[in-house]
């Protein structure tokens, strides 16, 4: 069992018989995954609902804030460094009990296992080939090691402001850095707002103990993003809190970003937000399938059924022609999608 410790790593392979309860935490819901197989998919329920059940109270404190049994706030520093925990195959970055930053495959630790990762890869539909990309938040390092194992043309910026989460690097098996990798340790926010680099696709999956910080969910932060992006720029923001406070985010790209598409989960409380630099989507949806399909030969998620319900959800809420897309994107507008990606 895993307590309130600061040790780097620990290891709980003794709990086969816990049972699955609903308080799992939110990066890590998953639909059916296509792309993998059944073991794989019962591997990683196992580990969810096993990891669900250590300390309950506590995670549960922690998460709501609410008195819960002989739940009682931690005191500042008692989980200073990232802690890694591990079950069977899956491997785990915990900011606290209430949240998993990341989640990783012992034995595959570039596929993507958690749904919210491979939904934000969606961003290659609409440029398959970026030739900069930017990822604040490395956590775990999963998009980063995606990303450059499946987008060996692409050059790949990193921003972590934990330099403990850094050190722990090599636990999830993240690249060396070279000319095509940077890991740079600095505040998200502060690194969009001072790099004169600029990127084609735009990653931000950032987040401490609490949460979301504040500073990389601002309207100044999402006008650096909207500069910081080349034109035909993508950016991608993975939201993960209490639904309510999602209308105000939201609000804020869209002050800034004419066209966005919104992704939010069938289960639970992520919800993947793109965001378009020149403020509209492509016209050519063909092209868009084609894409697709092109990219399902190279990745192993998949592409073509998520093109598939964009263009679905389109038609059911425009009453156009799937071709009629070009008009339908000229104001700005956001378009809601039911989470149905059965591909991390």
């Amino acid at each position: 069992m895993i307590g309130r410790t600061s040790a780097v790593t620990m290891t709980d392979r003794s709990a086969g018989d816990f049972a699955a309860d609903s308080d799992i935490a939110c990066e890590l819901e998953m639909g059916t995954d296509v792309s993998g197989d059944d073991s794989a998919e019962a591997e990683l329920d196992h580990f969810l609902d096993h990891l669900d059940e250590i300390d309950r109270d506590q995670r549960y404190f922690e998460r709501y804030g609410t008195e819960h049994r002989h739940a009682s706030p931690m005191e500042p520093g008692e989980l200073a460094v990232p802690l890694v925990f591990e079950l069977g195959n899956i491997r785990s970055l915990l900011a606290n009990w209430a949240f998993v930053q990341s989640a990783m495959s012992i034995d595959d630790p570039d596929r993507l296992i958690l749904d919210y990762t491979r939904r934000m890869m969606g961003s290659l539909l609409f440029n398959p080939s970026p030739g900069a990309l930017e990822i604040i938040g490395l956590g775990g390092g999963s998009l980063a090691k995606y990303c450059h194992r499946y987008l060996p043309d692409t050059s790949i910026i990193a921003v972590e402001i934990d330099p403990d989460v850094i050190a722990v690097r090599e636990q999830f098996f993240v690249p060396p850095e070279s000319d095509r990798f940077e890991i740079v340790c600095d505040d998200g926010a502060e690194f969009v707002r001072r790099d004169i680099r600029s990127c084609d696709i735009l990653l931000v999956d950032g987040f401490d103990k609490d949460g979301q910080p504040a500073q990389l969910c601002s309207s100044k932060f999402y006008r650096d993003c909207h500069s910081r992006l080349k034109p035909g720029g993508i950016l991608v923001v993975n939201l993960c809190d209490d639904h309510w406070k999602h209308t105000s985010i939201l609000s804020r790209i869209r002050e800034c970003f004419e066209c966005t598409i919104d992704l939010p989960m069938k289960i639970g409380m992520n919800r993947i937000i793109f965001a378009f630099r020149d403020g509209r989507l492509p016209s050519d949806l063909t092209a868009l399938l084609r894409t697709a399909g092109d990219l399902d030969r190279i990745h192993p998620i998949s592409f073509s059924l998520l093109a598939n319900e964009i263009l679905d959800a389109i038609q059911s809420l425009e009453g156009r022609p799937v071709n009629g897309i070009e008009s339908g994107f000229h104001e700005p507008q956001s378009l809601s999608i039911a989470s149905l990606w059965l591909a991390d």
